[in-house]
């Protein structure tokens, strides 16, 4: 059973870009539980599970830690899971320029996996507590909202700095188009200021950034296609991504998520048709199932 309910923009706290209620069974293959792929995104992930403690390593070969909240930073390699026979949870992904107000904490000092009980304290487990035990996901997107917007006293005011805010959006909305001299010099900064300040603020280059914007833009594009709903091959996906030619696309999907685009597809297929990897806002006319009482 794959379930994934979206909430609508309308019902997002300030900062949220998307939230995702999930509920999952997936079957170990000769004693061995299915390994998931968090792919790198330009946007931050909170995990909150209502189903017990999420395995999750930070490379292929290494031994998964057991989070029972997690939250993860800018990265530009994949997070493992090792899926247990039962998930269910909420899954939300953050702007990181919303991360002070948010987490309390620049994106900058998250890795790729940490604690959420270690950064957030009580708040993370009054999330789990009232999420298990809403009853709804209309009624579980009420509780992440009114606990998130509640505890808003642990947010830093000292602020991110305008140049670097805007330099991530004009990264972010061009979806890695923009290049990075260019953006420098409309932020009126020179581009090595600026890297050092985008790297204390979010925790990557803005050459990191515009890679994983562009990859995020070609991750959906290949989803699309497994669906039938968009480009009809991938050398499609990575011309209108903005890559060279097919080759590349694979290179950069093989550089962010460790493997092919056919490889990934087969992976996930089962989540793809689901309604899966619908983190972060609602582009490429993507229509994830969306509960009717939050329409």
């Amino acid at each position: 059973m794959h379930e994934f309910v979206r909430a609508r923009p309308g019902a997002l706290p300030p900062g949220v870009v998307s939230m995702v209620g999930y509920r999952l069974r997936t079957a170990a293959t000769d004693g061995t539980p299915p390994v998931h792929r968090g792919l790198p995104s330009p946007w931050l992930t909170l995990v909150v599970s209502t189903a017990g403690a999420v395995p999750t390593a930070v490379g292929p070969d290494e031994d998964p830690v057991r989070y029972a909240s997690l939250v993860g930073g800018l990265h530009t390699r994949p997070a493992y899971i090792h899926q247990p026979p039962e998930q269910a949870g909420v899954q939300l992904a953050l702007d990181p320029l919303a991360c002070r107000d948010l987490l309390g904490v620049r994106a900058g000092e998250l890795g790729l996996v940490e604690d959420a009980d270690a950064v957030l304290g009580r708040v993370a487990e009054r999330l789990r507590e009232r999420v298990a035990e809403a009853g709804s996901w209309p009624a579980a997107f009420d509780v992440v909202r009114a606990t998130l917007a509640r505890d808003s006293s642990c947010a830093r005011r000292d602020g991110v700095r305008p140049e670097v805010a805007e330099a991530w959006r004009v990264l972010v909305r061009t979806r890695g188009r923009a290049r990075v001299r260019d953006v420098a010099r409309h932020v009126t900064l020179g581009e090595r200021r600026l890297e050092t300040l985008f790297r204390a603020e979010l925790g990557v280059s803005p050459r990191a950034a515009r890679g994983l914007a562009r990859f995020d833009a070609a991750r959906r594009a290949v989803q699309r296609l497994a669906l039938g709903r968009g480009p009809r091959t991938l050398a499609d996906v990575a011309a209108d991504a903005g890559y060279a030619d097919h080759s590349h696309l694979v290179r950069d999907f093989r550089r962010f998520a460790g493997t092919t685009p056919t490889g990934w597809v087969r992976e996930e297929v089962g989540n793809i048709q689901a309604g899966g990897h619908t983190d972060g806002p609602g582009w490429d006319h993507e229509h994830p199932r969306e509960h009717p009482e939050h329409r």
